[in-house]
């Protein structure tokens, strides 16, 4: 799984470069969210993502993010349940 890990690229999220290591496991279970952005063209990231994580990782790094206004409506129904604890 480490065999690419000495490649580096700018990293537009954090600003700064770093190696395929980081993005490969950015997201604690998984790959960073943005790995096919960063790395489509420079390695055979697809072909790597098939071959080292599950399909069920895979949909939850990928799936679509919810918007500013659901997340917004998320964190402010979490407080109403804890503030009625």
């Amino acid at each position: 799984m480490d065999e690419y890990d000495h490649h580096e690229t700018y990293c537009r999220s954090l600003g700064d470069c770093i190696f395929f290591s980081y993005c490969r496991a950015a997201g604690g279970i998984g790959p960073c969210s943005k790995i096919l952005d960063c790395w489509t063209g420079r390695l055979p990231v697809v072909e790597f993502l098939n071959n080292n994580y599950s399909a069920e990782v895979l949909e939850q790094v990928f799936a679509p993010q919810p918007g500013r206004i659901q997340r917004i409506r998320d964190i402010a129904e979490k407080v109403s349940r804890n503030s009625k604890s």
